[in-house]
């Protein structure tokens, strides 16, 4: 309270001081321009009332500069005890825990920067390693064992229609070689086929058995027209690759239409009444 009422007086202070000091000027303009006009009342009064106005809009309008001049001129020439007792209690009970907290917060995240940046180690016995190993390969062959079988089986089922046993046999043999290698050049075919075709059901048996091989990325659209044009060099004589490259045409008006796997289940769609022999 004796704060407030302290703050209280300095404001009525500093209004009386403001406001004699705008009647002193008033009183000063009117006398000087009264003079000009024979010092007639009217003038003066108006005068007067006038310069009062414009004097508190003055002041009000500078108020909060004056307040804070007046503020600035108390803390460096007044008095300073009051300033020091604020300031030493808390330096006494506040300082020296912040101090060791921050030094006790700085060791923590130290502590778990290093725990984060250490890897884990798992010690796994060489011949468990070896062993882990030896599994995955064996399981990556018996699959792509099953996928080569799965496509051979296929290629007997589809192809009887159109080309002979030794010309069937001799596209198992290069897609064999090819299921193992992309990069693989088959050896063309010599014999004709048992009826004539367009290239396109011989570019829906690529596209079909190329979506059941272990890395189809490796089997791009270049890498498969390539392939199909090699192996059949007469059906593909007058068309170029990138037409070739559009595997899907006529999806289900051709001799061989398009068979796509469904989900993670790469199994070939077969009529009914088959059951393929690799699953007998």
């Amino acid at each position: 309270m004796n704060n407030m009422d302290a703050t209280i007086k300095e404001k009525y202070l500093i209004w009386t001081a403001v406001g004699l000091a705008i009647c002193i000027i008033s009183l000063g303009v009117t006398i000087i321009i009264g003079s000009d006009f024979g010092h007639d009342n009217f003038v003066r009064l108006v005068v007067f009332v006038c310069s009062n106005v414009f004097g508190w809009l003055f002041y009000l309008a500078f108020q909060s500069f004056i307040f804070d001049a007046y503020h600035i001129y108390r803390m460096k020439f007044g008095k300073k005890d009051m300033p020091r007792e604020i300031e030493t209690k808390p330096s006494q009970e506040v300082i020296v825990p912040l101090a060791e907290d921050t030094e006790t917060a700085k060791e923590v995240s130290d502590e778990k920067i290093v725990q984060e940046s250490q890897p884990v180690e798992i010690h796994i016995n060489p011949q468990q390693h070896q062993e882990r190993v030896s599994t995955y390969e064996e399981l990556q062959k018996l699959e792509m064992e099953q996928r080569v079988r799965m496509v051979m089986e296929y290629i007997h089922y589809i192809m009887p229609r159109l080309a002979d046993e030794e010309t069937i046999n001799h596209i198992c043999t290069e897609v064999h070689c090819w299921m193992y290698n992309p990069d693989y050049k088959p050896k063309p075919i010599k014999r004709r086929l048992l009826k004539q075709i367009t290239s396109v059901p011989l570019r829906h048996l690529v596209w079909n058995i190329s979506a059941r091989f272990m890395n189809p990325k490796l089997y791009d659209g270049e890498n498969k027209a390539n392939f199909i044009k090699t192996l059949f060099p007469k059906e593909f004589a007058d068309t170029e690759i990138d037409t070739i490259k559009n595997f899907r045409v006529d999806a289900r008006k051709s001799e061989i239409p398009i068979d796509e796997p469904e989900g993670d289940n790469f199994s070939f769609h077969y009529p009914e009444d088959y059951t393929p022999k690799q699953l007998v």
